[in-house]
């Protein structure tokens, strides 16, 4: 039998009980303890693409079952993990989680962050990202509008350029939560059906296309 939960509980040891581990800690604080373990970054990776118990990330992953549920129960403290059902198994109650995805960092936290957690956060999100075009594409959901919106554009700009167009992103995701809290109101009102959407966006620097000088070196001309 499975009994789905509408709600995640925050959890240790029984769902409902808040933990104490995580009280009082920064998403900074959380963040960075959550992905500081190689095991808690996998169950993480895995959990960002699909809905699993402990047991099977296990196998999956070749990890001790008892490792495995420690590192899962960290996970939910901390917020990055919820737990979206329970069944009956051999007269056991299996637990399934998901990821939960967090905000983005901001720009003096990411800072602070240690190489591997940024490359692991990135990952985590591009995860989150490739799963929703995926399924919309699969079900036939992503041409389903004539508004939506797809577009890829490779720039060339100066560390002004990149830096102000780092800070129109961020009003742009400032006013994307402005709308989703202004539809939540009309939609009270009117009672219309809500519209799932995932919006996504992304600067990010490219290495150098490789047989092209670089403009300094092109200027500077030959020394020999």
């Amino acid at each position: 039998m499975s009994k789905q939960l509408t709600k995640a509980p925050t959890w240790k040891g029984k769902p409902g009980v808040k933990s104490e581990n995580s009280a009082g800690r920064t998403a900074h604080e959380k963040l960075v303890k959550g992905l500081s373990h190689p095991v808690r970054m996998e169950c993480l990776t895995i959990l960002a693409t699909r809905v699993a118990s402990p047991r099977e990330l296990s196998e999956l992953l070749k990890h001790d079952l008892s490792n495995v549920s420690y590192h899962v129960r960290t996970l939910v403290e901390l917020g990055l993990v919820e737990l979206v059902r329970e069944e009956s198994v051999r007269g056991a109650v299996a637990h399934f989680y998901r990821a939960v995805e967090r905000p983005w960092a901001s720009g003096a936290e990411w800072e602070e962050l240690p190489k591997d957690v940024q490359d692991a956060l990135i990952a985590h999100s591009w995860d989150f990202l490739l799963k929703d075009v995926t399924t919309a594409v699969e079900k036939g959901t992503f041409n389903d509008r004539s508004d939506r919106h797809l577009s890829r554009t490779s720039l060339l700009l100066d560390s002004e350029g990149f830096a102000r167009i780092s800070g129109l992103m961020d009003q742009l995701l400032d006013a994307i939560f402005t709308e989703q809290a202004a539809s939540a109101e009309r939609m009270t009102k009117s009672g219309e059906k809500p519209v799932h959407a995932v919006a996504g966006t992304a600067l990010f620097t490219m290495p150098e296309p490789e047989g092209i000088e670089s403009p300094d070196r092109v200027r500077g001309g030959s020394t020999g």
